[in-house]
């Protein structure tokens, strides 16, 4: 059997933790088993262990990769933009958001999950959140750490009640009102 070159490996690394992203936001961390997330990624369970120890690495390395999906409105290695921070509120309180969780924002889904389970998964959670208050913050002018803190808390409660009403009049008010008070903490 021929070896697989380093580009192969770091390709097909990526591709499961791309599909175990979607699929634990999509059913949760225990709704999702590693066949899944092999299956989804087009490789067989055995080669599972050939890039990661434990499903554990495998979910605190998801969650990571959530994040950064999820933050690609804002440019890795630079501060924040005003524009940057609209698309992502934006983007963050859309109806695709809301009925896609497999596509968006892994706090809503995962942060009851990651309360009780492994501690990387709860230290994964918290680097990307600090990454997304940061980026916020910069690009929202004279916002504190501890404001973008509160922002993406109603960003995140929103989307949580609003998943969780299902779609109508109470949904639409949940979003309508959230999103006035967001917008009115970003003119600060």
């Amino acid at each position: 059997m021929a070896r697989k070159s380093t580009a192969e490996k770091a390709d097909s690394r990526l591709r499961i933790l791309t599909a175990a992203a979607d699929l634990i936001r999509q059913n949760g961390i225990e709704g999702t088993s590693v066949s899944e997330i092999m299956d989804r990624a087009g490789m067989t369970h055995g080669g599972f262990y050939r890039h990661f120890e434990s499903k554990g690495q495998l979910v605190a390395e998801a969650i990571s990769e959530a994040f950064r999906a999820g933050l690609d409105v804002f440019d890795d290695d630079a501060p924040g933009t005003a524009e940057q921070a609209d698309t992502y509120v934006d983007q963050y309180l859309s109806e695709e958001h809301i009925t896609e969780p497999q596509k968006g924002c892994p706090m809503p889904v995962l942060s009851p999950e990651v309360a009780r389970g492994d501690e990387a998964w709860g230290e994964a959670l918290s680097k990307g959140l600090s990454t997304a208050s940061t980026k916020l913050a910069q690009g929202i002018d004279d916002m504190a750490q501890r404001e973008a803190l509160a922002l993406l808390s109603l960003l995140v409660g929103t989307i949580s009640l609003a998943r969780g009403v299902g779609e109508g009049q109470l949904r639409n008010a949940i979003l309508k009102a959230s999103e006035e008070q967001i917008r009115l903490m970003m003119k600060k």
